[in-house]
Parts: C-alpha cells; structure tokens; sequence
C-alpha cells in the first residue's frame, strides 16, 4: 500500500487565480511566484522563525510523518507584488536575483527586473508569426546545470477540444541564441533533470504522461524520448513537477488535490500528498537546506473579476501556497541562466 497524507492548512495565502513557477532564491532565502492570469511576479522573505506539525499517514500505511508548516498569518501582507503588462508562465533564476530574472514571458525570453516591472525582450520567438504572436504563451520550463533556459510554449486559451499540438520547447543558451528542442507540445510541464544530470524528465500534461530522455549536459541536446509514468485517472493531468536529490519526482496533479511522488527510475508511485485544493499547479524544493517543498495551486475561479471570500475559502483553498517537509527527501540546487542580461 502507497502512503497517503493530508496537508491541512496552506502556509501563505496570496489569492492568486493561477499561481504558478515557484522559485526559491537562496541567497536571499525568498521564495518567488507568478500569478499568470494577473501578470504578477510575486516575491516574500521568508520568516526566521516558524513553527510546524507532524502529521502522520492518512492510510495506516507505516511510514515517517511529514512536517506540515502552519499558516503565517503576516504572510500574505508580505507578498511584494510586481505587475507586467503581458503573462510570465516560469521564472529562471540569473546571478543578480531576485532583482533580476530571466522568464518565459507571452512571445519569447525576456528579462524582468523587479525595480521598474518592465520586460526587456531577448528573443521574441514568434516575432515572424503573426498568428501563434497572438494566440501562444510561455508556460513553464527550467535552468541545466550548465545554465541554458529551457521552457515551452502553448495556446493562451481554447475551447472544448482542447489546446492544439502546436506548442514548442526552446533552449535559451548562454550566447543568446535560441534553438527549438521539439515541435508539436500541447502545454509543456515539469521539466526537470537527475541529479548526475544524465536524465532529463518533462510532462505534456494533456498527454498525462511523464516523459523521460537521456540528456547530453556537454551539448544540452535529449534523446531517446520515452514514457515513464501514466496517469489513468481521467480527472486529473500531470502539472508542475520537482525532482529530488534522492531521484524522486514530485508531480503535481491538477485536478486532482495531490501531489504524487514517484520513482524517477522505475516509476513506480511511492506516496500521495492531498491539499484542501483541487488545482495543484506546481512544487519546488528551497528553505536553507533545500528539504522543503512548496507548493502553489489555482483559484476554482479563476476569472479576473474574481473576488476571495472566506466562504469560497471554506470549499476550496486553491490559489494558496503550502509548505510542507517530507523526511529523507531534499531537493537539488536550482540552475542559473549564465548568459548575459
């Protein structure tokens, strides 16, 4: 039997309609976030003092407990708020965060600096495109070890059928070019690399699949494209995900109030964490030692003419951020764009 738990509370509760690419900065022990239907970059300094409780399995399953940390009450007045006139779906951290980021914004990379909230494009992907200029965005993507920025693109909105395979995932290399990875994405994921960086992992999510290749660190290049991990469950789509320096995936479910984790070798399902939330988006590891994950989740309502209510609150805690321990498991440093700004 698979351990199951409950994170009860969230530990900051922001409101955002679809919180998304949270991003720990280490140097200055601050966790970022973007709000992507508010076209906010959020950030908030992390309290030195901070209290938790242990909450042991849900299903009897014989496994450790997990440090759950409680609601910081201040926190939500702390969040600084930084608003774009156009959706950031990632954030890459660069040597001058988090005054600086580099971030998959709606036409290309570009880079945001905190102090004057404007966009100074890098490339402009579909500058020459005038249609997929109007109809895609960037959504979610990450740093190598050797600092190249890779993230994908999707359709902004679609209708009952659902978003079209026209998506690409980019690399942004240190010398300023672009390449195109691979074509025919529908909203690209979770990407993320094993620790030895011999392993490189992303989600399509309609696919509701985890895919796993074998990666060149020296030329940044994939290959041998295959899938890992299925989810069969018909509600739910693999979102936002993490890996672990142990070489555990940890996979947001949206759709499904959980966060699974699983072999990144075998696949095989290890543990099952459950939010008050249904749309979890996605987790990242930071705190000091890197042994915390925190996780951001969606609004049930996430029009822009939606207003929080304690009641809506008492239903669905979407759009709140929870932090959360899980022993044995820390996570990776995160990579930094090492090209010029």
């Amino acid at each position: 039997m698979v351990a199951e738990y409950f994170i009860p509370n969230p530990y900051i509760t922001p409101h955002t309609l679809l919180g998304e690419g949270p991003t720990y900065v280490p140097s200055s022990d601050e966790l970022y976030f973007v709000d992507i239907h508010r076209q906010t970059i959020n950030g908030v300094a992390l309290p030195e003092s901070t209290s938790t409780k242990s909450y042991a399995t849900t299903n009897g399953e014989s496994a450790p407990a997990i440090e759950v940390f409680d609601t910081w009450t201040e926190g939500a007045s702390q969040v600084r708020t930084t608003q774009y006139t156009e959706p950031i779906g990632v954030l890459a951290l660069t040597p001058e965060s988090p005054e600086t980021f580099v971030v998959g914004a709606k036409h290309g990379f570009a880079v945001a600096k905190l102090v004057d909230a404007e966009l100074q494009y890098k490339v402009d992907v579909y500058k020459a495109d005038a249609e997929k200029h109007s109809i895609m965005r960037f959504n979610d993507g990450n740093v190598d070890a050797e600092g190249r920025f890779f993230a994908g693109t999707m359709m902004q909105e679609w209708g009952e059928t659902g978003p079209a395979a026209i998506g690409t995932f980019y690399r942004l290399d240190p010398d300023g070019s672009v390449k195109t990875i691979y074509d025919g994405c529908m909203i690209p994921n979770g990407l993320c690399w094993s620790a030895d960086g011999k392993t490189m992992f992303h989600n399509d999510s309609p696919t509701k699949t985890v895919w796993k290749y074998d990666y060149d660190m020296t030329t940044g290049n994939p290959s041998n494209k295959h899938a890992l991990i299925k989810i069969e469950h018909p509600d739910m789509v693999p979102d936002g995900m993490t890996i672990s320096a142990q070489g555990d995936l940890f996979i947001a479910l949206w759709g499904g109030s959980r966060i699974v984790q699983h072999d990144s070798k075998t696949g095989d399902l290890k543990a099952i964490y459950k939010f008050p939330a249904e749309k979890v988006t996605c987790p990242t590891f930071g705190g000091k030692n890197l042994d915390e994950l925190f996780v951001t989740t969606a609004s049930q309502d996430e029009s822009l003419d939606y207003v929080w209510s304690e009641e809506d609150a008492k239903k669905d805690q979407g759009g709140e951020i929870f932090r959360f321990k899980v022993a044995g498991q820390s996570g990776l440093p995160r990579g930094v764009y090492k090209g010029e700004l």
